[in-house]
């Protein structure tokens, strides 16, 4: 709903201006002339044309200052408009301003943060690579301590298990020298079964054959007693042993004068296994 703002009404100004008008033409009129009017005469029609021409010109006036009135409050409402809206762009400004302001705030938070969590997990993984470190040298010292009582422990008990094989094969040579069939076929078990619980563990019992070139690589000949010429094997003395494949203990072995034949066979085998790559 509009209003319109009222206007001037211009009739009674204009009526009066030919009112004023009227009379002056009169009083010219009545004193005969306008050179035969007298001093008062010129007042009165001057006043009245003065009069007649300002009630003529005052709407005219008065709608312009009307007129100017508005132009000035529009301009005014503009103006204020303007304002208010540079009022709500600052407002808007001053809003992202802290908004912005909030989050540089946040953003330093978390890199401050973020930075923080970096030096931790540096730390934390520098204490758990020498925690590692510490556990790997004690795990290696426990391993290595273990492994070095398993081999004596097994040194141990090797030595006693060829110990009783000895006594063993030293009981079944007196056996068998002694000639009687029935106590030898009984050592004979005997033997057999203890020879089949050490191949169980891995031991392995060997007799140097009679008339084999004796090596003292793989020969042990009796303390105290020169070697003969071109010695052999007489016989076996104590019986050798491998363990897992590999010698353990080497057999003791009775020794004897040997042939050239048997030197020359001798020579032949060491020149094999010298040219052995």
């Amino acid at each position: 709903m509009s209003f319109q703002a009222p206007r001037i009404r211009k009739w009674p100004f204009f009526a009066a201006d030919g009112l004023f008008l009227a009379l002056a033409g009169g009083i010219v009129v009545s004193g005969g002339g306008g050179l035969a009017l007298e001093s008062w005469g010129l007042l009165m029609v001057m006043v009245c044309v003065g009069l007649g021409g300002v009630f003529g010109v005052w709407p005219f006036l008065a709608e312009y200052r009307e007129e100017s009135r508005r132009f000035e409050a529009r301009e005014f409402g503009s103006v204020l408009g303007q304002v208010k809206r540079l009022e709500e762009v600052g407002k808007l400004v001053s809003e992202s301003s802290e908004q912005w302001r909030e989050m540089a705030e946040k953003g330093e938070l978390l890199a401050k943060a973020a930075e923080e969590t970096t030096v931790r997990v540096r730390e934390e993984r520098e204490l758990f690579r020498e925690i590692a470190e510490k556990a790997d040298a004690k795990e290696r010292d426990h391993l290595r301590l273990e492994a070095e009582k398993l081999r004596r422990s097994e040194r141990e008990w090797l030595g006693v298990l060829a110990g009783i094989m000895y006594h063993v094969f030293a009981l079944h040579r007196a056996g068998k020298s002694s000639g009687q069939a029935k106590l030898i076929q009984q050592l004979n078990g005997f033997q057999g079964a203890c020879l089949d619980i050490c191949r169980r563990v891995g031991l392995s019992q060997y007799v140097v054959k009679a008339g084999e070139v004796f090596d003292p690589k793989i020969h042990k000949a009796e303390e105290g007693r020169p070697l003969p010429k071109n010695p052999v094997v007489r016989e076996t003395l104590a019986p050798g042993f491998s363990f897992q494949g590999r010698p353990a203990y080497l057999p003791l072995v009775a020794l004897a004068a040997g042939t050239e034949e048997k030197a020359k066979e001798r020579e032949g085998e060491e020149g094999k296994k010298d040219n052995v790559p």
